[in-house]
C-alpha cells in the first residue's frame, strides 16, 4: 500500500502537475468542470453538470497552447480555428463529466496520503528539499490557484485514473495473432516496375477557355482573398525585463548562503519494511490482532534479523514491496506518511523497528542505509542563482511595468509610442496577414479576436494589453487594411488551366495504366521497359515511398506474377510487377515484441473509446445549437 503510493506519485500524474506548475499553469480548475456554469450561457449539460461557454473557450485555448507548443514550427493556427476542433474539445470535456460522475457514483476517491506524496514530488513545492506547506500556497497564489482547486485536480485525476484503468489493464494480444501479423511485417516481394510518363497522353490533354471560366465560377471561394490587415505592435516580456536585470555577486552570495541546500540533494534514506495491513477505521480489536502479528515478526527478526526479506515475502500485505523482499527503495523527507518517515530518519542503519502505525496497518522497519546531504559548490549553481535572483527581481519589476503598459496603451488609443516609450520597448510591425494565418503573437485566439473586430479596423485603436501566454502582453492596433476580394480572372486562369490540364493528365494517364495492368494480367506483354528485379520490404526508400510500398503488399499475390499501379508526385505514373513472395522463416522475438506493444496499445484506445461512450450515453447530454460556434 505505502509502496503504491509511492509509485503513484512518483508516475504519470505529478509529471504532468509538475508540468503543470513548470509551464504557465494555463489549465483552469477541475472544480469547474464538476460544478459547471449554474448562471446560464451552458453551452452543453452532462448529467447533473454543465459546460459553459467560458470553461469551453478556456479549454479551447489550453488544448491549442499544448498543440503549439508540442508541434513547434509545424503548429498550423488554422486547425484550432475549425468547427470540428472546437467540436472534439467539447467531444472531450463531455467525456471527462461523465467519467467523474461515473467514478462519483462508485466512490471512487482519493486518500489524503496520496494527494500528500504526489505534492511532496513537486519540486516548485519544495523549501531545502522537503515539502513546504507556505512555498506551495504562495507558488499557487503567484498563479491565481487556490489549494482546494489545485489539490481537487489531483483527486480527480486520481478519480479518473481508478476508473479507466481496468480498461487499460485488460487488453492483450493472442500468440496466434501476433505471429501472423509479426509473418505479414517481415515479407519482402521481388518486383519490377516500369513508368508511363504524362507524354504519353500530353496530346490528348485538352483544355478550352470555356473550362477555366466553369472552373473560376463553381470555385470563387477558392480564389478569394481573405481580409488582411497589416499592425503595429508591443510585446512586453517577463523573460526580457528578466534579462536586463543585473545580479550583483553580493546578492548571489547571500542567496546561497540562505538557499545551499536547494543547489544540492537533501539526504536520503533506503529501508524496507512488512506490512500488517489493517484499516484505519477498524474496530479495536482487529486493530490488536494486527499489532500482536506485527510484535510476533519483530520479535522473531530480533533474533534472526537475516531472516527479514524471506519475511517480507511471505508475511507483508503491501505486495509491491513484498516480491523485493521488502525494499521500498531511496526517498527524502516529505515522501511518506510521518508516522513512517518520523520512524526512518530517527534509526540507525540496519537497526529494526516496530510496530509503526499509520493509516494502513502496523509496519516493522529496517533501515538499509543512509545517503547524506550534498551541498553542490557556489561556482558550479552560480549560473542558476542568477537566474533565480533575474526570476525574482522580474516578476515584481514585471507587475509594477505590466500595470503602467496597461493604463498607458488605454489612454493614449491612437498611439503605441507613449507606452513604448515609457517601457523602453519598440514599436514593430507586422507584415500581410488574414486571421487564419496570422503568425506568433497573433495567432493567440484573443488577440486575434480583438484585432480583427470590425471595430479595431474602423477606429485604428489599439486593443488592450493582452496575455498571450504567461508573462507577454502584447498591444496592437491596425495600421492598413483590404477587405476580402475576389481575384478577377485574368489573374488566375494561368493557375486554374495548369491545375485542370494535370488532372486531366492524371486521369488520362490512369486509364491507360489500367488497360497495360489488364493486358499484362493476360499474358500480354505491350513492349514495356522494365527495371531489374529489387527484393523490397515495408521499409520506405528513394524509389518506393511508404505509400508506393502500401500499393505493392496490398496487391493479392495468390496468382503471380501480380500488376498493380499508382500515381507518382513528379505526374507519371508507375507499374509493378510482383513475381515472387518470400515469407519470414520464423518471427522475430524483437519484432514480435514491439507489435504486441502496438497492439496493446491498439486495444486500449479501442476499449476505452467504447468505454467512455458506453458511460457518455448512460448520461443525460445536451447540447446546444449554437455550442461550437465562435471562440
Amino acid at each position: 500500500m505505502l509502496e503504491a503510493i509511492r509509485k503513484h506519485a512518483q508516475g504519470w500524474l505529478a509529471k504532468v502537475i509538475l508540468g503543470l506548475i513548470a509551464v504557465t499553469f494555463a489549465l483552469f480548475g477541475i472544480d469547474s468542470y464538476m460544478s459547471g456554469d449554474r448562471n446560464g450561457g451552458l453551452v452543453a449539460e452532462v448529467g447533473d453538470v454543465g459546460i459553459s461557454r467560458d470553461e469551453l473557450t478556456r479549454e479551447i485555448q489550453a488544448q491549442t497552447d499544448r498543440m503549439r507548443e508540442a508541434l513547434g514550427p509545424a503548429f498550423d493556427p488554422a486547425v484550432a480555428e475549425t468547427a470540428d476542433f472546437r467540436k472534439q474539445v467539447l467531444d472531450s470535456l463531455i467525456e471527462r463529466k461523465a467519467l467523474l460522475q461515473d467514478a462519483q457514483k462508485l466512490k471512487i476517491l482519493a486518500p489524503d496520503a496520496y494527494i500528500a506524496a504526489v505534492l511532496a514530488q513537486i519540486p516548485a513545492f519544495q523549501q531545502d528539499g522537503k515539502f513546504s506547506q507556505q512555498r506551495y500556497e504562495a507558488v499557487l497564489r503567484q498563479n491565481g490557484r487556490t489549494p482546494a482547486a489545485f489539490e481537487n485536480e489531483l483527486r480527480q485525476g486520481f478519480m479518473l485514473e481508478v476508473v479507466t484503468s481496468p480498461v487499460a489493464l485488460a487488453a492483450f494480444p493472442s500468440n496466434a495473432s501476433l505471429t501472423q501479423i509479426a509473418r505479414l511485417v517481415a515479407q519482402q516481394r521481388e518486383i519490377a516496375w516500369t513508368d508511363l510518363p504524362a507524354s504519353a497522353v500530353a496530346a490528348q490533354v485538352k483544355v478550352a477557355p470555356a473550362d477555366v471560366e466553369r472552373e473560376y465560377a463553381a470555385n470563387k471561394a477558392a480564389f478569394t482573398e481573405p481580409e488582411q490587415i497589416r499592425a503595429e505592435y508591443l510585446v512586453l516580456d517577463m523573460a526580457a525585463v528578466a534579462a536586463g536585470i543585473t545580479v550583483s555577486d553580493q546578492a548571489v552570495a547571500d542567496y546561497y548562503a540562505a538557499n545551499a541546500a536547494k543547489f544540492g540533494q537533501p539526504e536520503q534514506r533506503s529501508a524496507s519494511h512488512i506490512l500488517i495491513g489493517v484499516d484505519k477505521n477498524a474496530d479495536a480489536a482487529t486493530r490488536a490482532k494486527a499489532k500482536a502479528k506485527a510484535s510476533e515478526l519483530l520479535q522473531i527478526l530480533q533474533k534472526t534479523p537475516e531472516r527479514f526479506a524471506e519475511l517480507a515475502r511471505a508475511e507483508s500485505q503491501d505486495q509491491g514491496s513484498a516480491a523485493q523482499g521488502g525494499s521500498l527503495g531511496s526517498f527524502g523527507r516529505g515522501m511518506m506518511v510521518k508516522p513512517f518517515e518520523d520512524a526512518v530518519f530517527g534509526m540507525r542503519p540496519n537497526e529494526i523497528r516496530g510496530p509503526v502505525e499509520s493509516d494502513f496497518g502496523y509496519h516493522i522497519i529496517r533501515l538499509d542505509g543512509i545517503e547524506t546531504a550534498k551541498i553542490a559548490p557556489l561556482a558550479e549553481v552560480r549560473a542558476a542563482v542568477v537566474e533565480e535572483l533575474r526570476k525574482q527581481q522580474a516578476q515584481k519589476a514585471f507587475a509594477d511595468m505590466a500595470e503602467n503598459f496597461s493604463n498607458l496603451v488605454y489612454e493614449n488609443a491612437t498611439s503605441l509610442q507613449p507606452a513604448a516609450s515609457a517601457t523602453k520597448l519598440s514599436v514593430q510591425q507586422s507584415g500581410w496577414m488574414s486571421a487564419k494565418t496570422a503568425p506568433a503573437p497573433f495567432n493567440n485566439a484573443t488577440l486575434s479576436a480583438a484585432l480583427f473586430g470590425g471595430e479595431s479596423i474602423k477606429s485604428k485603436q489599439n486593443t488592450e494589453a493582452i496575455e498571450v501566454q504567461p508573462g507577454t502582453l502584447v498591444a496592437a492596433r491596425v495600421i492598413e487594411h483590404r477587405p476580402a476580394r475576389l481575384r478577377p480572372l485574368a489573374e488566375v486562369s494561368a493557375a486554374i488551366e495548369s491545375d485542370l490540364r494535370a488532372k486531366q493528365s492524371a486521369k488520362l494517364l490512369a486509364e491507360k495504366a489500367e488497360t497495360t495492368i489488364k493486358a499484362l494480367a493476360k499474358g500480354e506483354e505491350p513492349g514495356l521497359a522494365w527495371s531489374a528485379f529489387q527484393v523490397v520490404g515495408r521499409q520506405p526508400s528513394a524509389e518506393l515511398d511508404a505509400a508506393s510500398l502500401k500499393a505493392v503488399f496490398r496487391v493479392k499475390a495468390d496468382k503471380l506474377p501480380a500488376y498493380t499501379g499508382f500515381a507518382r508526385p513528379d505526374g507519371s505514373y508507375r507499374i509493378v510487377r510482383v513475381s515472387r513472395v518470400l515469407d519470414a522463416a520464423a518471427p522475430d522475438p524483437m519484432l514480435m515484441a514491439s507489435i504486441g506493444s502496438g497492439v496493446v496499445q491498439a486495444q486500449q484506445r479501442a476499449d476505452m473509446k467504447a468505454m467512455i461512450a458506453l458511460i457518455t450515453a448512460g448520461q443525460k447530454v445536451k447540447i446546444q445549437p449554437n455550442a461550437i460556434e465562435g471562440r
